[in-house]
């Protein structure tokens, strides 16, 4: 019952990790695992509201800056920062929440491999108690036999009978524990298979998560680089104009 109890746990942890926001944590209690989780996603969020706020009026501020402004490289390093800040906080919470699945699928992996070798064993000992139970059952039809003609064989035979009691109900034993092990190795196999799926899920958000950060900091560069490239131009048009006056 134990181990079947543990089958039900884990898949309350799978429908939990579906939400990217695991319940419980590996280490060291539960509630402080949940409650990091949380902190991280909360600052995941708050981050991007922050970036949020400056980026939405960033290109109505740079346009009404003159070029070689000292404002308008400002404007777009402190969105830029923002950028990164929360690109950096999404990366942290979803290495949380990854570190965390991986780990709960490294121990339904290992309940899986523990239940299976469990179940072979129980299979060999309910073989085993086959086996007695039918060379028991041999030797008191012959012993029953035998009682007809020796009246002292009675007291061997209940001994017999009671062996054989014994091992009926050892063999009962074996088949609802073999049958229990039966049952629940392929429940764990299909909560890995459910639990690998979404470690996978949340790798390909990982690395989707990585390439948008390398884009927004490509793209936060290259505000920079025309933010000079426009005060260069503009000063170059302003020493031409100075010379032509002249």
């Amino acid at each position: 019952m134990k181990r079947a109890s543990s089958v039900f746990i884990y898949a309350a942890l799978f429908s939990a990790a579906f939400t990217c926001a695991p319940a419980a944590a590996q280490e060291p209690s539960p509630q402080n695992g949940a409650l990091d989780l949380a902190a991280l996603q909360q600052t995941a969020q708050k981050r991007h509201a922050e970036w949020e706020s400056l980026a939405k009026d960033m290109s109505d501020r740079v346009s009404r800056i003159l070029p070689c402004d000292p404002r308008a490289l400002a404007a777009v390093n402190e969105v830029s920062r923002a950028s990164e800040a929360r690109l950096a906080a999404l990366s942290d919470y979803l290495r949380a929440v990854s570190a965390k699945a991986f780990a709960e699928t490294a121990d339904v992996r290992n309940l899986l491999n523990s239940e299976e070798r469990h179940a072979v064993e129980a299979s060999l000992e309910r073989a085993d108690a086959g086996q007695e139970q039918t060379a028991v059952d041999t030797q008191s039809d012959a012993l029953a036999q035998s009682v007809k003609q020796r009246a002292s064989l009675e007291a061997p035979q209940k001994l017999l009978a009671q062996i054989a009691t014994m091992i009926h109900q050892r063999v009962t034993a074996l088949d609802q524990h073999a049958g229990s092990a039966d049952a629940t190795v392929p429940l764990l196999r299909d909560l890995v298979a459910k639990f690998e799926a979404r470690d996978a899920a949340l790798r390909e958000e990982f690395a989707a998560s990585e390439a948008e950060r390398a884009r927004w900091n490509g793209y936060y560069a290259a505000r920079r680089t025309r933010a000079q490239i426009e005060c260069t131009i503009t000063q170059i048009g302003a020493s031409q104009s100075k010379g032509g006056k002249q």
